[in-house]
């Protein structure tokens, strides 16, 4: 019976540390903000919005856009301007400060 229980919790430890080490290394989320830069060769964008906890403070954010990125409303980034407003789905890999974008929505274009 001490075997077996001595097995038993040696196989949850091992199965605990399998799932520390192989977790989910991205973030997802869904950013909604003001279009501020745009790189000019189309591969990434910055936005900016209020900070949901605080939102007297913004918070910017460097958008990257893949091959595989899906536009609405806009067939490219190019397309897209400083002021639109857009709804973008992203996720930030760890010990990155970049998102990469896996679709991009256009919200509110902006007047110009």
């Amino acid at each position: 019976m001490k075997k077996s229980l001595k097995k038993n919790f040696m196989g949850i430890g091992i199965l605990m540390i399998a799932l520390v080490i192989f977790q989910n290394p991205a973030q997802a989320k869904m950013i909604r903000g003001e279009v501020v830069a745009i790189k000019e060769d189309g591969s990434s964008f910055s936005l900016k919005r209020p900070n949901p906890s605080k939102p007297a403070i913004t918070e910017q954010f460097m958008v990257s856009v893949l091959p595989n990125t899906k536009f609405e409303k806009l067939s490219s980034l190019k397309e897209l301007a400083l002021g639109d407003e857009v709804a973008v789905d992203a996720e930030k890999k760890k010990q990155s400060k970049i998102w990469e974008a896996t679709s991009v929505r256009v919200l509110k274009v902006a007047l110009h």
